[in-house]
């Protein structure tokens, strides 16, 4: 009883925040089209400590190419990425009134995580909930896989691009995911741009996705996870090291965003090196590496897009399934660019082989590429920039 009456005053206080936040957002609105409604204001941004990925690499490029759009990047000034952007051009301070301003004035809204850019989670939902006149931009992180319903226009009615970094990617969304013909566009991703020139280091990097259900658990319960005991044998194992040693190898183990609380807890052997979130570029580590080792992590489609070997080590696919997605299109064993291994073991194996072909990618996997990407150019920024400027 005391637990449904708690539940009742959660959903009561989450809509006076909500009445209380539509209030100050009508009362805002014509101030902050005053002051930032010119059609050459674009508000940019990715995570809010982030700059490096699809936001960041479009946001040099307009300051770059098109002096006539006035880009506004927003990130929290106190994260390491903020001195990618410093330089760059206007930075906003993520969470301030300021950025809440600009969000609401600015006619253009660009972000690499959906409706990223709005400060508060009333925000995001009123952007999501409903149309607007201004243009709202989904870059994207990653390549769309799976089956999202957090994705369907239904759930983002404001959406006027929903950008693709793939052919059958569109395809998918343009099918499934019921937008009207002209939101889903296959653009490339402006991050791409810089995969095409790239120096290698003798160095493999391994990049583990997150898992929604490991969130917020303690150490002791995060080391008792199939997650963490699998990636911990596997940067432990003597023979992926031993073969690392003997190749003058380095092994960077780079966890994913949402687990940079748990990073402390892994150890590496000897040719492993544990990278923090925000320590290095990700998009440096990707092009400098001659391997990837992952699991679900969409990376590997920039990997494939070098025409670069990965190995999928899926240990718990019945699982991830299960408890976090529902299948799209990709399957990783009719459609991945690398082996799928179900245990250490087969990894070590798959690991040696690729090691003494000299990281050649086989045929098999290459043309799964070519067929994947369409786009392999430098002009992923510009499909995007003229993309935006035909919308009405």
């Amino acid at each position: 009883m005391q637990m449904k009456k708690a539940n009742q005053y959660t959903k009561i206080r989450s809509k006076l925040k909500y009445f209380c936040f539509l209030v100050l957002y009508f009362f805002l609105y014509p101030i902050c089209k005053l002051l930032y409604g010119r059609k050459r204001n674009w508000v940019i941004c990715e995570r809010k400590d982030e700059a490096q990925d699809n936001g960041y690499v479009f946001f040099k490029y307009l300051i770059a190419k098109h002096p006539e759009i006035n880009p506004i990047y927003l990130i929290d000034k106190k994260c390491d990425q903020f001195k990618n952007v410093s330089a760059l051009g206007k930075i906003v301070q993520f969470g301030t009134l300021k950025h809440l301003m600009v969000v609401i004035g600015c006619p253009v809204k660009i972000s690499s995580q959906l409706f990223g850019y709005a400060p508060w989670v009333q925000l995001k939902t009123y952007y999501r909930r409903n149309k607007t006149h201004d243009v709202h931009v989904f870059l994207q992180h990653g390549i769309t896989k799976n089956m999202h319903e957090g994705l369907f226009s239904e759930s983002c009615r404001s959406l006027k691009l929903f950008l693709c970094g793939a052919k059958p990617e569109y395809d998918y969304i343009f099918k499934d995911f019921h937008y009207e013909n002209d939101v889903p566009q296959y653009t490339g991703f402006p991050r791409y741009d810089l995969l095409n020139n790239f120096a290698e280091k003798n160095q493999i990097i391994i990049m583990p996705t997150w898992r929604a259900n490991l969130d917020n658990l303690s150490d002791e319960s995060f080391k008792q996870t199939m997650f963490f005991n699998c990636w911990s044998k596997l940067i432990n194992d003597g023979t992926l090291n031993d073969i690392c040693l003997k190749n003058n190898l380095v092994i960077k183990f780079y966890m994913h965003h949402s687990f940079k609380q748990y990073l402390h807890l892994f150890k590496g052997g000897k040719a492993v090196k544990i990278i923090g979130f925000g320590e290095e570029n990700v998009q440096e580590l990707l092009k400098e590496s001659k391997l990837l080792i992952t699991d679900f992590s969409s990376v590997y489609f920039d990997f494939a897009y070098m025409n670069k070997p990965a190995i999928y080590f899926q240990f718990d696919e019945e699982e991830y399934y299960s408890k976090h997605y529902l299948k799209g299109y990709f399957d990783y064993r009719r459609d991945g660019f690398g082996r799928v291994c179900i245990n250490k073991d087969e990894v070590i194996d798959e690991f040696t082989k690729i090691v003494s072909n000299d990281f050649s990618i086989e045929h098999l996997y290459s043309s799964r590429a070519d067929r994947f990407f369409l786009h392999r150019d430098c002009n992923n920024c510009k499909r995007v920039f003229n993309a935006i400027l035909r919308i009405k």
